[in-house]
């Protein structure tokens, strides 16, 4: 999924934000209906006995005018009252709960026996008494039609279900009265005093979560930074085991992690010096005898042979080697040891050109980053007549680029050629010198700094070896 976050940090604030997000949706949901049915009881119920009080002065009204100076006299917002509406109805039952509620609060109030009719709509204003459902239940309901629905209420009224209470009474004469009641705006309006209470909970609940994510992601962090300083230097300070059990536990391993891999460098170290110094020594010995052999050819053969093993053997000790940080890091400047190179190479006759320049010193270890440019540019020499090395510095990296313009290798053997002592035929193979070490070389040198070295073929030709080392 490309639109989830990439880091851990990331993805559980935003599955606990939207966890949040939707539970307060829900609550609020929940409050408004329960705000909602609440609204209706009260309402409803007044609404209710305010009718048949109406209803029963009318009832008790002498005559026709008494009655209709009641009418006026009551006839004021919000409940308007008329006597000249005919009784009309239409077959669609309303079976909402809202109808349902206020229909048993009328026929609590106005008694079982009076037949009265009720709708409770959503429209502006009140329709017409047609529209109203027969609630009596000793006379059928005639079919009627009606059409051309009036403008609707906004959409925070509508939500809420509170709309127009339209109620058609009889009167024990056989007169009909209709009630409209319009609730006011302040009424159906959205409870905004509620909605900030949930806004100021969601907000303060995801700023909690925020804070205990990162302070639970925090260790992973500290973690991975510490795994990518022990690539660089492996006696960097232990981690600092402090907080949850299991911080403490991960803090212990990577220490005694740490440990062992000092324990095994240093082991390593002595077993390197020991066999340096056991293999030297007969070769130097067989050196000094080959010296004192009266045929000059066979001294020849033998003092070359012996060169090669030397060659070997420091190679391969080199290479052995090449991890290690015993070396201590400090800030190297890039451009004078890029020129240093260029100028041993111009002695030799070779030709080695500079593209760009690095802005600040690296923090290397500077003998072990100089062997491994070293290798990379005689690597071009030897292959490729000539060098050229761009220096680029992307954010927080810099990238040196040996070009040579040689043959190039093909596309399957670019990684084979680090594997130890592994040479291409051809134009790379024993003839032209090289124990198939230097690239590996090369590449431990460039690991131990926390970097990487890889090669390609440019399109312009030629070999290109590409290192990239960590600011």
């Amino acid at each position: 999924m490309r639109w989830l976050p990439q880091s851990l940090f990331g993805r559980l604030l935003l599955f606990l934000t939207a966890g949040l997000v939707i539970a307060q949706l829900l609550s609020a949901a929940v409050l408004l209906q329960d705000r909602d049915q609440a609204l209706y009881h009260a309402i409803g119920g007044h609404v209710a006995q305010r009718i048949a009080a109406i209803v029963n002065l009318l009832d008790n009204a002498v005559d026709t005018d008494e009655r209709r100076r009641l009418v006026t006299a009551l006839d004021l917002p919000p409940t308007r009252i008329n006597l000249d509406v005919p009784w009309e109805t239409v077959t669609k039952p309303d079976e909402r709960y809202h109808t349902t509620l206020f229909r048993a609060l009328l026929k609590r109030q106005l008694g079982p026996e009076r037949p009265f009719q009720l709708e409770i709509n959503d429209d502006l204003p009140a329709p017409p008494p047609g529209r109203l459902r027969w609630l009596d239940p000793d006379q059928p309901p005639p079919r009627r039609a009606w059409a051309d629905r009036p403008p609707r209420w906004p959409a925070h009224a509508m939500m809420m279900g509170l709309r127009n209470f339209v109620v058609q009474v009889r009167l024990g004469d056989g007169a009909t009265v209709t009630f409209q009641q319009v609730l006011p705006e302040e009424v159906i309006a959205w409870p905004l005093r509620l909605l900030l209470i949930l806004l100021i909970l969601l907000v303060s609940v995801a700023a909690l979560a925020a804070l205990a994510v990162r302070a639970l992601t925090r260790p992973l962090a500290v973690l991975a930074d510490a795994a990518a300083d022990l690539g660089r230097d492996i006696r960097r300070p232990p981690l600092d085991a402090a907080g949850p059990l299991e911080v403490q536990r991960a803090a212990h391993a990577f220490n005694t992690m740490q440990e062992r891999l000092i324990r095994y460098i240093e082991n390593r170290d002595r077993i390197l010096a020991a066999i340096s110094h056991d293999l030297k020594t007969p070769i130097t010995r067989l050196r000094l005898r080959s010296e004192m052999l009266d045929d000059m050819t066979a001294r020849e053969k033998f003092l070359a042979d012996l060169d090669d093993m030397q060659r070997m053997v420091q190679a391969s000790l080199d290479f052995l080697r090449a991890g290690e940080d015993s070396e201590p890091v400090a800030p190297l400047d890039i451009n004078a040891l890029l020129e240093s190179l260029q100028e041993d190479a111009e002695d030799t006759g070779h030709e080695v050109g500079i593209v760009g320049v690095a802005t600040e010193p690296l923090r290397c270890r500077p003998l072990a980053l100089k062997r491994c440019l070293t290798n990379l540019v005689d690597n071009a020499l030897k292959y490729g007549q000539r060098a050229e090395i761009t220096v680029k510095e992307p954010p927080g990296r810099l990238l040196l680029l040996i070009r040579d313009s040689g043959p190039g290798i093909p596309v399957a053997e670019l990684e084979r050629v680090f594997e130890p002592f592994y040479r291409l035929e051809g134009s790379r193979s024993r003839d032209t010198g090289g124990t198939g070490l230097g690239l590996s070389i090369a590449r431990n040198i460039a690991r131990a700094h926390g970097g990487e070295l890889r090669l390609r073929n440019p399109p312009q030709g030629g070999l290109e070896a590409i290192l990239d080392l960590p600011r």
